[in-house]
């Protein structure tokens, strides 16, 4: 949820939580607010979907401290016990959304007074009820947030980010530029933050699609499968590009221990298809953008060039010496031609992917 909307309807759930409370006169009603709080999802569809869950977490575990509390007593050493049993019920049902408040529950039903331990404890119980009910009614009342423009934001950021060092790690091998060793790491950990954001984003909208009209539903699960699919794409994209990030190292200390030799004609001009079909997948990148935006695309024909590049790599074999330099030279060449053969036909899937959806 987008960080303003969220803000506005927790304060409201503690607002209408406590209000009930003071209302009727149950107390402790800052009970009912700590657990609007802890049960306000983010979304309309994840709180119907979780609703169930609460309830029943919030079921169990008041009633085991209310067991716990009349036998044993609400001391600190059976708030701990309490704690470790909630933990086990909610990782067995995998109720994990809903372990906070059930561990809240249990801790604020054992912490009543012990003598009047019972009347303390259905109070507390009440008021927690109160909370959880205050917070999925407003998720339910108050409009849920739209969740495609942002995750659409970010995904275009994503793949910027991804294409950018795509093409700057196809260019260090191009140019015997080799990357400083220690750069993947940073990237690699700013993908990663690009990806888990993403990922947020993408179960938020995917949960949100339950509570569309029948006839919203088939347009929506076909954009969740492109999305889906594309972030697919970028993850593979972005493996590829610290796989060549390595080639670009290896070329370098391959040359520089056989002396730099000259570059022959036929390599030169690999390298140059090379970029040439670099710029072409850019260009189908950039049509997979736009059908991303929802903005009209083009699909691309497959080009020409990737039958000259296989005639020049087998010519330029046929040519080259014997050894593992010219060997090892096949193979970069092979593997680079390959990943950047593959972005381009994912992309091209992508494109044609249901015939542009809107």
């Amino acid at each position: 949820m987008i960080g303003g909307a969220r803000v506005l309807k927790t304060g409201i759930a503690v607002t209408i939580s406590m209000y009930i409370c003071v209302f009727f006169d149950i107390q402790p009603a800052v009970f009912a607010g700590a657990a609007a709080v802890l049960n306000l999802q983010p979304s309309l569809g994840k709180s119907l979907y979780n609703a169930l869950e609460q309830i029943l977490t919030q079921f169990i575990a008041i009633g085991m401290a209310i067991i716990l509390g009349l036998t044993i007593g609400g001391n600190p050493l059976v708030m701990g016990l309490s704690t470790i049993l909630v933990l086990l019920i909610c990782n067995h049902f995998k109720w994990r959304s809903s372990i906070s408040g059930g561990i809240m529950a249990t801790i604020f039903v054992l912490g009543s007074p012990p003598d009047q331990f019972l009347n303390h404890a259905l109070m507390r119980s009440l008021a927690i009820f109160i909370g959880v009910g205050a917070a999925l009614l407003v998720n339910i009342t108050i409009a849920r947030p739209h969740y495609e423009a942002p995750l659409r934001s970010k995904l275009m950021e994503l793949n910027k980010f991804i294409m950018a060092n795509f093409s700057q790690v196809v260019q260090n091998y191009l140019q015997l530029t080799p990357p400083n060793p220690d750069t993947l790491k940073g990237l690699d950990k700013q993908a990663g933050k690009f990806f888990n954001a993403v990922h947020d984003y993408y179960d938020l909208y995917k949960h949100d699609l339950g509570l569309l009209k029948d006839e919203e539903k088939d347009a929506q699960k076909i954009k969740t499968k492109l999305y889906r699919d594309y972030l697919t794409y970028n993850k593979g994209l972005w493996q590829r590009t610290k796989d060549i990030f390595f080639l670009a190292q290896e070329r370098s200390k391959r040359r520089e221990e056989a002396g730099n030799l000259p570059i022959s004609e036929d390599f030169q001009q690999i390298l140059r298809l090379i970029n040439n079909t670099l710029e072409l997948l850019s260009q189908q990148n950039q049509e997979l953008q736009k059908k991303i935006t929802g903005e009209t695309t083009t699909i691309a024909k497959e080009p020409h060039i990737w039958s000259k590049l296989d005639e020049i790599i087998n010519q330029w074999h046929g040519h080259c010496c014997e050894g593992s330099y010219y060997l090892h030279a096949l193979i970069e060449v092979s593997l680079i031609t390959y990943k950047i053969r593959w972005a381009a036909k994912e992309s091209a899937c992508l494109l044609d992917f249901k015939n542009n959806v809107n």
